[in-house]
């Protein structure tokens, strides 16, 4: 078997300075020559999952980017390393403290928000520094689910992290309070949001309304309400972040929870790359 790879990307793992455990960190390198300014710069959550989805998306708008709206960027994924329960490090590093359901049932730590975004700043971003020329006026977060409420939070509450944010089905519902708080913080300058959520996370899409678990699956959608919490958030950001902010909300027809991940993923880079 000859194994396919993905030219110009590498992973490695990097843990915080002062220790601790070591995140896998996957890294796309633009082709051609940087701007003066340097590259724009990725940051992808979740990069088991969809680092290499990702990385095509951006390279294949970048071939013609007077059409896609896309360029050459630096894509960096945050992933976790082979044989850890990558389930129960995302709980506890995308959230602030337990959610509105429990913290997962309670078997599953939560609270690591902070320690993970030092990391990021700290540690991730020096490093991705020394290796390529990039922009730090040009840096994008980019979540789904619950990286989706961690990149909402981020954004509300350390704005100057990142100039961009796209969160695709934000789990806003796992603590809309502290989001709705956040937006009051003092910023240095309004970032730009995108908050993407398909068009059957609310409701059954009529594919699974026959199977076995729809029952219990239309009571949990209808009590998180993602779409109507999202487009609800977006609203209020766009008012409480004032005018000088860019916030875009979208309904994605026909996608749900788990399909909207690649469907959102040109949308994301036309939003994060544009000047």
């Amino acid at each position: 078997m000859n194994p396919v790879t993905l030219p110009d990307a590498e992973w490695f793992d990097l843990a915080p300075e002062g220790g601790g455990k070591a995140w896998r960190i996957f890294l796309a390198r633009p082709r051609g020559a940087a701007p003066a300014a340097g590259f724009p710069v990725v940051f992808m959550l979740d990069a088991n999952a969809g680092f290499a989805t990702f990385t095509e998306v951006m390279r294949r708008g970048a071939v013609r980017p007077q059409a896609t709206g896309i360029g050459e960027a630096v894509i960096v994924g945050i992933g976790y390393p082979e044989g850890e329960d990558h389930r129960a490090r995302r709980s506890f590093d995308y959230t602030a403290g337990p959610g509105a359901e429990g913290g997962r049932g309670g078997e599953r730590a939560t609270g690591g928000r902070d320690a993970f975004l030092a990391f990021i700043e700290d540690t991730l971003k020096p490093r991705i520094a020394r290796e390529l020329p990039v922009d730090p006026a040009r840096q994008t977060l980019f979540g789904h689910s619950l990286a989706g409420w961690f990149t909402l939070d981020v954004m509300a509450r350390d704005g100057h992290a990142f100039r961009n944010y796209v969160a695709v089905s934000p789990s806003i519902w796992w603590d809309e309070a502290r989001l709705v708080a956040g937006l009051a913080a003092e910023r240095a300058a309004p970032p730009c949001l995108a908050v993407m959520v398909g068009e059957w996370e609310q409701a059954l899409s009529p594919w699974q309304a026959a199977r076995p678990e729809a029952g219990e699956m239309a009571a949990r959608r209808a009590r998180r309400a993602m779409v109507d919490r999202a487009r609800d958030y977006s609203a209020r950001a766009a008012k409480e972040l004032g005018p000088g902010a860019q916030v875009r909300f979208e309904l994605m027809a026909g996608e749900d929870h788990a399909s909207i991940l690649p469907a959102a993923m040109a949308r994301a880079l036309r939003f994060a790359l544009a000047d």
